[in-house]
């Protein structure tokens, strides 16, 4: 695969971010008692970043979280070091050479999303900023991670799909 498609899938990624973002900021969500929606954009990166590492570097993934920090009123920073750690968390387990099932895949992406949950909640806490409810940041990772191999297979159905063995990735290191 060339550099014009890995720039293409690079532009994909940041705009399907674009748009994921736009429709979280659409005054149709649920109210303020209802159901949370999940973090698409976290279900996205992390399925593009099991499959092709190269499609989301570090630098085209930390200025989209700080995008969306900035966009849905977060604290500045934090949602995007928590993404940063668990899609770097993710990117080294990536092992080409072994085949995973996919419910293996979504039990570890699963397990991350809860320690980033988990991790945001106590941050918030130590820094004495006002929390949602617990029930309600329940609810939000619950949709988190039901929501993930949908978004793990939306992405393989636009051609994000892992490396077969023998091939190279961008940065020179073998499948």
């Amino acid at each position: 695969m060339g550099p014009s498609a890995i720039w293409g899938y690079r532009l994909t990624y940041a705009g399907l971010s674009a748009a994921i973002l736009f429709f979280a900021l659409l005054p149709f969500g649920p109210p303020d008692d209802g159901v949370p929606g999940p973090d698409l954009l976290l279900c996205l990166t992390f399925a593009w970043i099991l499959r092709r590492p190269d499609y989301v570097p570090v630098w085209l993934l930390v200025p989209v979280f700080l995008l969306a920090d900035t966009l849905l009123m977060r604290p500045l920073g934090l949602w995007t070091l928590l993404a940063l750690l668990g899609s770097e968390y993710l990117r080294r387990r990536v092992d080409h050479t072994e085949v995973r099932t996919f419910w293996s895949e979504v039990a570890a992406v699963s397990g991350v999303i809860i320690g980033v949950f988990v991790v945001n909640h106590l941050a918030m806490l130590l820094l004495l900023a006002e929390t949602a409810p617990l029930l309600s940041q329940g609810l939000h990772l619950l949709a988190t991670v039901v929501f993930y191999p949908l978004t793990a297979i939306f992405s393989q159905l636009i051609g994000v799909r892992r490396l077969a063995p023998g091939e190279l990735d961008t940065l020179g290191t073998r499948a």
